[in-house]
């Protein structure tokens, strides 16, 4: 088994696609959750290989040529390189969805679902990267993906307390013949929804609202100067099982007045993903009843405007996700034989047989992460 391929997949973490916010919360929620969403997958050119972190909130759909009907041309550009040497490249969001709500009160609410993302590679500490080379090597891999001009060639499975995800590795061919390999989210991941299925979710999200039929999961707030502005992520059940979580304005007044102009929020985001803010740490407080863990971050925008971001879920949750500490154990504990064998499987993953031999790790907080790579079964 490739380690270098291992120390990438293991990386990877799930992606949902952002979720609507009423009216002026809308712009400043796709931010934080662009921000906050984590899919990432692997990229190498030739035998060299680099690691990658790949945020995409959206699944890539339909045609067969850049000049064909239906064929969307996603552009990339540069935010820049952090601290630890990864390159971090960005798409612009795209609103798919929006329509307004009056309630008998004669109050209009506003909702969106948006979808965008970026790339983040990273290479060795003294290589210097082509960025424009990479930025269009990118929006040509983008096309080939939706051309289906890939080959699959690993399958990374695994499970985190029970919570599963897949991650599929797929090989691409450029046209000056270079290669790319990148780790994507498994596109028959049967939580995904069309964009026709996304519209009859938020007209039944809606009806569920108005009854108040919904969870607390989420609150995001920013804070300059003793000002907050919070956003509450609510999560709705539907009737077919599937849970959709929405961000709102929280209802207290003095919550919902933006502290950051439109470019500050991104200034705050862009210095988010290129990691250069300062740890404060976590911190429990209720909000609305409900005990919430924040992970608390302050950043220092141009002109000297210090913001405190902070990011809260429900502090009896079940981990279904690995922290950075959490992927750091596991790595050590797997290098020292302290995995447990389940037991090798078969399966077929979209037309080719692959075997999966997982092995179960239990980390120092009692969290359970199974780890499976599937490679190609050969005749």
């Amino acid at each position: 088994m490739n380690k270098d391929i291992e120390r990438i997949d293991q990386f990877l973490k799930n992606v949902d696609l952002p979720e609507p916010a009423p009216g002026s919360h809308r712009y400043a929620l796709r931010r934080q959750l662009l921000s906050d969403i984590e899919r990432r997958p692997t990229m190498s050119e030739r035998r060299r290989i680099r690691r990658a972190a790949l945020l995409v909130a959206a699944v890539v759909c339909g045609g067969a040529m850049a000049t064909a009907v239906g064929v969307r041309i996603h552009r990339y550009y540069f935010e820049g390189r952090d601290a630890d040497g990864v390159y971090h490249f960005g798409t612009e969001p795209e609103t798919i969805y929006e329509k307004t709500y009056e309630n008998a009160d004669g109050i209009v609410r506003s909702v969106s679902v948006t979808r965008g993302g970026g790339i983040s590679i990273s290479s060795d500490p003294d290589d210097t990267m082509d960025v424009e080379q990479t930025r269009k090597d990118l929006e040509e891999t983008a096309l080939l993906r939706q051309q289906g001009a890939r080959e699959l060639m690993r399958v990374i499975d695994t499970q985190v307390n029970g919570h599963p995800h897949r991650t599929c590795s797929y090989r691409y061919i450029l046209s000056d013949g270079r290669e790319r390999t990148i780790g994507e989210s498994d596109p028959d991941r049967k939580d995904r929804r069309t964009l026709a299925q996304t519209e009859q979710d938020m007209e039944e999200i809606e009806a569920l609202r108005r009854k108040g039929e919904r969870e607390l999961v989420h609150v995001w707030e920013t804070e300059v100067e003793g000002r907050i502005h919070r956003t509450l992520g609510w999560q709705y059940v539907l009737a077919d099982g599937h849970k959709r979580t929405v961000g709102e304005g929280d209802p207290e007044p003095e919550m919902q007045q933006p502290v950051l102009s439109d470019g500050q929020r991104d200034e705050m985001f862009r210095l988010r993903r290129l990691k250069q803010g300062e740890f404060l740490g976590h911190e429990d407080r209720e909000i609305y009843g409900k005990v919430f863990t924040f992970e608390v971050q302050q950043y220092t925008l141009a002109g000297g405007i210090v913001v405190t971001y902070s990011a809260g879920e429900p502090a009896e949750a079940v981990k279904i996700r690995l922290t950075e500490a959490d992927w750091e154990e596991f790595r050590r504990l797997r290098d020292a034989g302290a995995g447990v064998d389940l037991g090798a499987y078969e399966e077929e993953v979209q037309g080719r047989r692959f075997l999966f031999k997982p092995q179960q790790f239990i980390l120092s907080d009692g969290t359970e992460f199974i780890w499976a790579v599937g490679t190609p079964r050969t005749n």
